[in-house]
């Protein structure tokens, strides 16, 4: 049958007719350059972009640095800036101007933003400081900030002041000491309970980073590209969940993790001369979890160095007893080319002093 005009006329015009809050929660699901396009849809759409409250500003959507500065400053610049931001994504896969990125976080503090995603490269001097808006908002409720400064890391500072912020990821950040020789930054944020470090710094010679914060739930650890380990105290009595991946060579000192169900270690070892320190550390940090951790799950690339650790000829044989343990899962690649029969010896040695606890052998 054929649709007369009037059919055609309908349907053209039932997306457009649907209210303001419904067309803008569906471009909340594009790119912040395909939702100023729709303006070109009809005069219906042409001021519509301009009330969005999640802004997804991705690089790899341009050609050149150039049209995507010029993307970025035309949006925020027009905006309609009554409207509070919920989220703001920005990600630019190469370097990015310190200036565009500095006006990008003062308008978002500005505009009471809650949710903010930032992975970018910087080519600043030594010593570049992010705006200090962005340690200090008031709404922000979840953070992460994935910048790599060169030639330097991006510094913190001594305190971050987010009174609101229950989520945090950092990446390639720095962190600085206040007094002796330890960097306390997260005591300030009372409502953090998820916390992500990957690839952090010390810095100006502080050798301790103290994660202390009475309300965080989940914890995250990976590396650290210094040359010199530091050590690690965490003071998180309401601590449930902690991860460990990559590098284990950081030194974990804990205090009072009576409420710690789960622990996620993943991590490898590389070659030498890191490879013994590697070993070392993973025993080190088993022992200093091992009044607490109820389910311990363990990676393939973890159970390579234990494989190492619970042949005859290891000279690393003190295994702690882990008391509270009720299951111990390891799980186990098609590709880590580690036998059945040596992943049951792992589990026998671990398991030489807590017989009580399950072991589940998990193929993925």
């Amino acid at each position: 049958m054929v649709q007369g005009d009037g059919d055609r006329k309908e349907d053209k015009d039932r997306l457009s007719d649907l209210p303001d809050f419904v067309l803008l929660h569906i471009m909340k699901f594009m790119s912040t350059k395909h939702a100023v396009q729709t303006c070109v849809l009809s005069s219906r759409w042409k001021e519509l972009w301009k009330c969005l409250s999640n802004l997804a500003l991705n690089s790899s959507d341009f050609t050149n640095l150039v049209h995507f500065s010029k993307f970025v400053y035309r949006v925020l610049s027009s905006r309609d800036g009554s409207i509070s931001l919920h989220s703001l994504d920005l990600r630019r896969k190469g370097c990015i101007e310190h200036e565009l990125l500095d006006w990008i976080m003062g308008y978002a503090v500005s505009h009471d933003l809650e949710r903010l995603t930032i992975e970018v490269n910087l080519n600043v001097k030594l010593g570049f400081k992010l705006h200090p808006c962005i340690f200090s908002c008031n709404s922000l409720t979840f953070l992460k900030l994935s910048i790599w400064a060169v030639p330097w890391m991006t510094e913190l500072p001594n305190s971050l002041q987010l009174p609101a912020l229950k989520s945090l990821h950092l990446e390639h950040a720095t962190f600085t000491a206040s007094d002796n020789d330890c960097a306390e930054p997260f005591s300030a944020c009372r409502k953090l309970n998820t916390l992500v470090l990957d690839r952090c710094n010390l810095h100006r010679d502080a050798k301790f980073l103290c994660i202390s914060n009475p309300n965080l739930l989940n914890l995250t650890i990976g590396s650290t590209i210094q040359e010199v380990t530091y050590r690690i105290v965490i003071s998180t009595p309401n601590l449930r969940c902690l991860t460990v991946m990559r590098d284990p060579i950081h030194q974990l000192t804990t205090c009072n993790l009576s409420f710690l169900e789960q622990v996620n270690i993943d991590v490898e070892a590389f070659f030498h001369p890191q490879i013994e320190k590697s070993h070392l550390a993973l025993i080190s940090l088993l022992k200093e979890l091992a009044d607490y951790v109820k389910i311990m799950i363990l990676s393939s690339s973890t159970l390579k160095i234990l494989n190492v650790l619970s042949t005859p000829d290891s000279t690393i044989t003190q295994i702690p007893c882990f008391v509270q343990l009720k299951s111990l899962k390891l799980k186990m690649k098609s590709s880590s080319n580690i036998s059945d029969e040596e992943v049951s010896r792992i589990g026998e040695y671990l398991l030489q002093k807590s017989p009580v606890a399950k072991v589940d052998i998990l193929k993925c």
